[in-house]
């Protein structure tokens, strides 16, 4: 563990903590918002809201620009929340069910040639973290029919292709002013 933290520098490891707290604050918001919506219809508003936090981990990667940044912002986001039982804990399954969509997000971005990662590569990785967020959420908690298990995928789908649009442009407004930088001080 002590080689892989040793891999980021510490303006890295402030950019997670700050992805990992922008992505949690925003999910309590988010959640809520949309909650007002699909709790009268039934429908488990995470699957809806997460595509619009889960393109966090992709925002992270775009930033950091590194393997495991995802990994390492679910990591942060999942402890703070197990430790403090804030809105969106799950006690321990939320290791499960945050680790898995930022670990799927690090791997999408590993089919990215030299760093140049295009508007599916962020469509997929947050559509795929959104999705498979909500298969585990559905399945550890959630006992509904097939049919709202497809439903609700689909919304996730949906919401992870919107969140993964938004996710590159942000991405191309940070490169276009050039928020990114080497550590000696060039842009990257």
């Amino acid at each position: 563990m002590r080689k892989v933290i040793k891999s980021y520098s510490v303006l890295d490891l402030v950019l997670i903590a700050m992805l990992a707290a922008l992505a949690t604050g925003f999910k309590t918001v988010a959640n809520t918002l949309v909650k007002l919506i699909t709790g009268p219809l039934g429908i488990p508003g995470g699957a809806l809201a997460g595509g619009f936090y889960m393109m966090w981990l992709a925002i992270g990667h775009s930033v950091v620009r590194k393997f495991g940044v995802s990994f390492m912002i679910s990591l942060v986001q999942a402890l703070v929340l197990f430790t403090t039982s804030a809105p969106g804990s799950h006690g321990i399954w939320t290791f499960i069910t945050y680790l898995i969509p930022g670990l799927c997000v690090d791997i999408v971005f590993l089919f990215a040639r030299k760093n140049n990662a295009n508007v599916l590569h962020f469509m997929i990785a947050v559509m795929m973290a959104n999705v498979l967020g909500t298969l585990g959420s559905f399945l550890l908690w959630f006992r509904l029919s097939w049919l709202w298990l497809a439903f609700s995928l689909t919304a996730a789908a949906l919401s992870g292709a919107i969140g993964g649009l938004v996710a590159y442009s942000v991405d191309k407004g940070i490169r276009r002013i050039g928020l990114i930088f080497k550590e000696d001080g060039a842009d990257q």
